[in-house]
């Protein structure tokens, strides 16, 4: 059981480099809690504490075992089993687990110098000795005994404390109610001092040697790996942070350790960077350092300015200032070598990008750069392994030195920035910021900062890594689009926590939307080392097909050769057109200069015409050659003579078989001559030698038969002398018959050399050889008839991995096409608008042609009695290029606009499910929706969300693929798990978490495979994508382009595509959008007052309503309701003066005087005050928006988004707004560590971390710094 407990970390070190999702984290941290959860439940947790008890720090293989367990237990910080094991000791209040552990570290080991020269003069001894004193010196001392051990204790400790276990923490170092207790910081510090002590003797005794020898490696490795252990244990004892073991550790000897590994670190790195054999050990020793610093910067934690213990740090590297600055040299240099080489000055040293370079050609390289002194050139080139020729690889020396130097040294630049920051008045940290300068530059785009407001109710600054592709992502179109409408909407809501709410919403999205980014940017990074590797493979298979061709061709014709060489030339045409070949000269173009692309540019033409001549040369020369090698060549003679009767002989069919194998025959042939050779090669590769003498022998056979020494292969008479009569019917029955006469030809062998042995051995060697032959005469039929059997089943299997592999190359390319069109969306959108506008320029050259139509034009209308002709719409042009041309355009706009929304659905689709799973997650999670409330009938999007919550697939996209899970812990004591789970859609598996049950899996059939599509999640995904705005708009756009085949003024709609593609348009529109309910409110009160009108008019004034000047045929506009409404919408609303404009004169009637009332009350009402509402309202938004603009602009650069201070405060100081901005309270910082800690894994995260963890999984964002800064906090001790 502890065992599985511990699977995991195997199976991690397996996997190292390959990164888990968070589901498969999650997963694995489930199978390891039932685990633990089974153990703990079997009171496991008392018993480890009771054995160590029981030991009395006394070492022993039971003490070692209970270690592991307790590991086990502990693995992954069980917080359940860490409680348990905390109360059992208050409970007990039991000294002697205490006092075992202190005297268990007293008992550990350490590097005896002196046992290591005992050994070396031992081993010494025991070259010259017998074996028996080499026994005794492999059962010799040990230079450091028990160092798995001692791991293992340590490992243990830190366990306990996983997860900042604040109690814990304490506890180890005040046990409070017992009758002893025991410091074990101290002690740990204790074993410490003495392993460094060790380590550093060690260090002094090979100071001398060039080189350590591999048992000092080994030794050194094994100290390094415990030191690295402890550094671990005391980082856990005291992040959180936990304040009484800083001050413990504070005030320890730990900075004696501390100025003793400095010392190791900086001389011993500069000695083991010297020899490739020691590069191993050299990466252990940065890994330490590395847990050292972690260890440094932990006790920095919840630290404020000016405090104690950043004046002790300070101090111990006062005292290392030596030390320091040799560590600082040296990841100096090797931080500068990325960009040495990837210099364009470099460059002209290597211009074929080999990656091998000269010695000599790399110091004169570093010489002109001046980044680096005399003496540090010398010392990189020692670090440099040439072979004969002083050449090496410097892209593997980069490599090798590059990554570990920037992985600690990023450490190394927070430890300095923290102290800086922290102790702003010691002026002695100022010579370490100089030397250290160039490595502070160089991480500082990658260091992000930000300040959050601690446990502690103090603003604290946290420090860590920006990743290169996050910078890269946030950058990208699509996160820029979504950075710029979140600012716009968000800025000018409601109060500070809905802000931050928002915020963190924002960031969530966007995270998700970078990661997907990154994966569409994955493969043309993947795809330059596939086209590498391909290449030589490439280069030796074309030279092989070349010799293959050219020994073919010898005794070939003229008109072969003529077929081959146009066959080839020609292939080497078409692979120049590969899609492959197209996309690697596209991006050497890329990298071309403008000097270098004017050359190309004039050299293509050359090309072209040198090219043409070379091709008209070769066609006239091929033709001449091939009619003067047939007529005058003799070439058909040379052709006769080298037939040979064989060779007709043996193509003819064999007349024993004819007609009984004949359709089978030359299929069995390749086979078993394929089955054989393969068969053959697999010996040879392990060394057979009978297989070859075998094959040789019955080659040189068959050259003797055959009485020729060049006789390429052998006829049908030939292989019949070779088999004899009695000789099975192929030739594999032919090479079994020769191995069993070589058996007996060695047993006969063996016979001669054992004449004395008994009868009885000869009568057995009698019977094997009957045996042997019976065996021969069964083999050949039972092999024919397995032949036959694989058959069938070899082409079939063949077949179906034919097919698998072309369905998987088919979809490695899908996906990177899909790709491709996901990052060109925005491309492809402007390409989209610039075919619009050249299609609807050539539109506007239509005129309209009106033709009378007789009856040989259009015999289908004979009856008709129009006397007027069609209307067509014609181009006017004289060139006749432009019909095709608007023809050709109206395609590739059509392709287009499906391609964009082919690009969308891959870019931004996933993001807006992503966004709806996340919100109904977030809403069942912690509003408990469907579970303690409903939504409301009128609710559609609640009402459909309904539908995705029992699926099996939901969520999909969002990350916390536990969620139900959750949903029913939480909720479950309430309303019943079963009742929850019923409602999620999960079965009864699932409430009873068992990791050791697997299912079986099934067989892929295609019934399988339609039952395992999750339609309701799919139904409820088309629903949310048909809801989208950006999506029904390139339906729209879409639809639009398909129509305009029909008619080509529909291309007119797509520049409307326009308005939406630049930010001041978009304002525009959304001015009338933006009051859209009032402003549909006032058409409908105008419509409804125009209706009023209406019906006056209807019955008082209709006469006035005649605009016919003939009697005979009056228009009257007003002799039916709907006719007179719709004038009086038509023609009323749209006069300056409202109906009375078009209407006749009152005058003189007697209807007069409500004539003018009529008019005057209409102008009034419907056009003074109806239409100016309307155009009010749209004033009004545009102007709102306007406001609003400003107002965004205004707070971005006036306030600051995070804490909301003014500018005023900060710009006390020079720049003092800007600074706070970009680098204490930066935007997109806080996104980085969101990202940053959602990414890491939980038992990795520091104090700080872990807070915002727990903060950010309650929704709780009391962390954001609102009002109030480090700066503001700090403003007296900061000056």
């Amino acid at each position: 059981m502890a065992k599985s407990c511990q699977g995991e970390e195997e199976e991690e070190e397996e996997e190292e480099g390959k990164e888990k999702t968070f589901e498969e984290k999650e997963m694995e941290k489930q199978k390891t809690l039932y685990q633990q959860a089974r153990l703990h439940d079997r009171g496991a947790a008392e018993m480890v504490l009771q054995m160590i008890s029981a030991s009395k720090g006394t070492m022993g293989p039971m003490i070692v075992y209970t270690l592991k367990l307790g590991i086990a237990m502990l693995n992954g910080g069980n917080a359940v089993v860490q409680q348990k094991m905390l109360d059992y000791l208050k409970e007990k209040r039991d000294a002697g687990f205490f006092k075992s552990l202190s005297g268990l570290m007293q008992s550990c080991s350490v590097l005896d110098l002196n046992a290591f020269e005992r050994q070396n003069k031992a081993e010494g001894l025991g070259m010259l000795a017998d074996e028996g004193s080499l026994m005794m010196r492999e059962r010799g001392e040990k230079v450091l005994q028990n160092d798995e051990f001692t791991r293992d204790l340590f490992r243990f400790l830190q366990l306990l404390c996983e997860g900042h276990n604040n109690d814990f923490q304490n506890f180890l170092r005040t046990q409070t109610g017992n009758t002893a207790t025991v410091n074990i910081i101290i002690s740990t510090v204790d074993y410490l001092l003495r392993l460094q002590e060790s380590i550093s003797d060690f260090y002094w005794y090979y100071s001398g040697k060039d080189v350590i020898d591999e048992p000092g490696q080994r030794n050194f490795s094994k100290a390094l790996a415990v030191a690295k252990q402890i550094f671990n244990s005391l980082t856990e004892y005291i992040q959180g942070p936990c304040i009484g073991n800083q001050q413990s550790l504070a005030h320890s000897r730990l900075w004696d350790a501390v100025v003793g590994f400095l010392h190791v670190f900086a001389n011993m790195q500069m000695k083991l960077s010297q020899d490739s054999s020691q590069i191993e050990l050299l990466k252990e020793l940065l890994d330490l350092q590395q847990d050292m610093v972690v260890m440094m910067l932990s006790l920095l934690e919840g630290n404020v300015v000016n405090g104690t213990i950043g004046k002790q740090m300070v101090d111990t590297l006062v005292e290392s200032s030596n030390n320091v600055e040799m560590i600082l040299k040296f990841f100096d240099m090797f931080l500068k070598l990325k960009d040495l080489t990837s210099s364009d000055a470099f460059k002209e040293y290597d211009p074929d990008g080999k990656g091998v370079i000269s010695k000599k050609e790399f110091q004169k390289a570093m010489e002109s750069q001046r980044q680096y002194t005399q003496s540090e050139i010398e010392f990189l080139l020692s670090c440099a392994d040439a072979d004969e020729n002083d050449m090496f690889n410097y892209e593997e020396f980069v490599e090798r030195f590059h990554e570990p130097a920037k992985d600690i040294g990023f450490n190394v630049a927070v430890l300095l920035t923290n102290l800086s920051e922290h102790m702003p008045h010691d002026t002695r940290l100022g010579t370490f910021q100089e030397l250290a300068e160039n490595v502070l530059n160089y991480f500082e785009p990658y260091l992000g900062r930000i300040e959050i407001l601690g446990g502690a109710k103090r603003i604290e600054r946290v420090y860590f890594e920006i990743s290169e592709s996050s910078r890269t992502q946030w950058e990208k179109p699509q996160v820029k689009e979504s950075k710029r409408q979140f600012i716009f909407d968000v800025v000018n809501e409601g109060g500070e926590s809905e802000k931050m709410e928002l915020f963190v919403n924002f960031c969530e999205d966007t995270i998700f939307e970078m990661q997907l980014a990154s994966q569409i940017s994955e493969p043309d990074a993947a795809e330059r080392p596939e086209e590498d590797e391909e290449e030589p493979h490439s280069l030796l298979e074309e030279l092989t097909a070349a010799e293959d061709e050219e020994a073919s061709l010898e005794s070939s014709s003229a008109f072969t050769m003529a077929c081959v060489s146009m066959k080839k030339n020609f292939t080497n045409f078409m692979k120049l057109l590969t899609l492959k070949n197209i996309k690697k000269q596209y991006k050497k173009f890329k990298k071309m200069s403008t000097k270098e692309m004017i050359v190309m540019f004039f050299s293509f033409f050359w090309m072209i015409f040198v090219g043409l001549f070379h091709f008209v040369y070769t066609l006239v020369w091929g033709l001449i050659q091939i009619v003067w090698t047939s007529m005058f060549g003799g070439g058909l003679v040379e052709g006769a003579k080298n037939i040979k009767v064989t060779d007709i002989l043996g193509n003819m069919p064999d007349p024993t078989q004819f007609g009984i194998h004949s359709d089978v025959l030359e299929a069995e042939k390749s086979e078993i001559s394929e089955a054989t050779a393969s068969s053959d090669l697999v010996q040879l590769a392990k060394g057979e030698k009978g297989e070859p003498d075998l094959m040789s022998e019955l080659l040189g056979s068959i050259k003797k038969e055959g009485h020729s020494k060049h006789s390429p292969e052998p006829g049908l008479g030939d292989i019949s002398e070779i088999i004899g009569t009695d000789a099975p019917a192929n030739l594999a029955s032919a090479v079994r018959q020769k191995k069993l006469e070589q058996a007996g030809d060695s047993s006969k062998d063996t016979e001669t050399e054992t004449k004395a042995e008994p009868e009885k051995a000869d009568t057995e060697d009698g019977e094997k050889k009957d045996k042997a032959k019976e065996e021969m005469q069964a083999e050949p039929l039972s092999e024919e008839k397995k032949v036959r059997r694989r058959r069938h089943g070899q082409k079939k299997g063949e077949k179906d991995a034919f097919m698998a592999k072309f369905l998987a190359g088919l979809e490695v390319y899908q996906t990177k096409m899909l790709n491709y069109l996901a990052r060109n969306f925005y491309n492809l959108r402007f390409l989209a608008l610039f075919v619009a506008f050249a299609i609807n320029f050539i539109l506007l050259f239509y005129k309209v042609t009106g033709e009378e139509e007789d009856e040989d034009s259009d015999p289908w209308n004979d009856d008709d009695d129009d006397d007027f002709g069609m209307e067509f719409f014609v181009l006017q042009e004289s060139t006749g290029y432009m019909a095709p041309t608007l023809r050709f355009l109206a395609i590739i706009h059509t392709i287009i606009s499906l391609v964009c929304v082919v690009g969308y659905y891959c870019l931004k689709v996933p993001l807006v499910v992503f966004k709806r799973e996340k919100e109904i997650a977030r809403k069942l999670e912690f509003d408990g929706l469907y579970i303690t409330e409903q939504p409301s009938d009128d609710d559609i999007k609640g009402q459909w969300d309904r539908l995705v919550i029992s699926t099996p697939s939901f969520p999909n996209n969002y990350w916390d693929k536990f969620v139900k899970r959750k949903v029913i812990n939480k909720y479950g004591d309430l309303y019943g798990p079963e009742r929850i789970a019923e409602l999620l859609g999960l079965d009864k598996s699932a409430l009873d978490f068992n990791p050791t049950e697997e299912t079986a899996a099934k067989e892929a059939t295609l019934v399988s495979w339609l039952s395992s599509i999750d339609m309701k999640y799919h139904i409820w995904k088309l629903g949310v994508v048909f809801t989208d705005n950006s999506f029904l708009y390139l339906a729209w756009y879409t639809t639009m382009s398909v129509l305009g085949h029909y008619n080509n003024f529909f291309f007119a709609a797509h520049l409307l595509d326009i308005a939406m593609g630049f930010k001041t348009l978009r304002t525009i529109l959304s001015s009338v959008t933006h009051n859209g309910k009032q402003l549909a409110l006032t058409v409908g009160l105008l419509a409804v007052v125009v209706y009023l009108y209406t019906v006056v008019a209807f019955n008082f004034f209709r006469k006035f309503y005649n605009k016919s000047e003939d009697e005979d045929a009056p228009d009257m506009k007003c002799d039916d309701m709907m006719t007179c409404y719709l004038f009086h919408m038509y023609v009323g609303v749209r006069a300056g003066g409202g109906i009375g404009d078009e209407l006749e004169d009152p005058a003189g009637d007697p209807y007069e005087m409500y004539r003018i009332i009529f008019d005057i009350t209409f102008f009034f009402f419907v056009i003074v005050i109806l239409l100016a509402i309307i155009q009010g309202l749209i004033i009004d938004a545009f102007g709102e928006l306007r406001d609003q603009q400003e107002q965004v602009r205004e707070d971005m650069e006036t306030k600051c988004f995070i804490c909301g201070i003014g500018n005023d405060y900060f710009d006390r100081v020079p720049h003092g707004f800007e600074t706070h901005t970009l680098e204490e309270h930066n935007l997109a910082n806080y996104l980085f560590f969101l990202m940053y800690i959602i990414n890491k894994d939980e038992t990795e995260h520091t104090g700080q971390e872990s807070y915002v963890w727990k903060m950010y999984q309650e929704r709780c964002w009391d962390f954001f710094p609102v009002g109030d800064c480090f700066r503001k906090q700090y403003e007296d001790q900061l000056g």
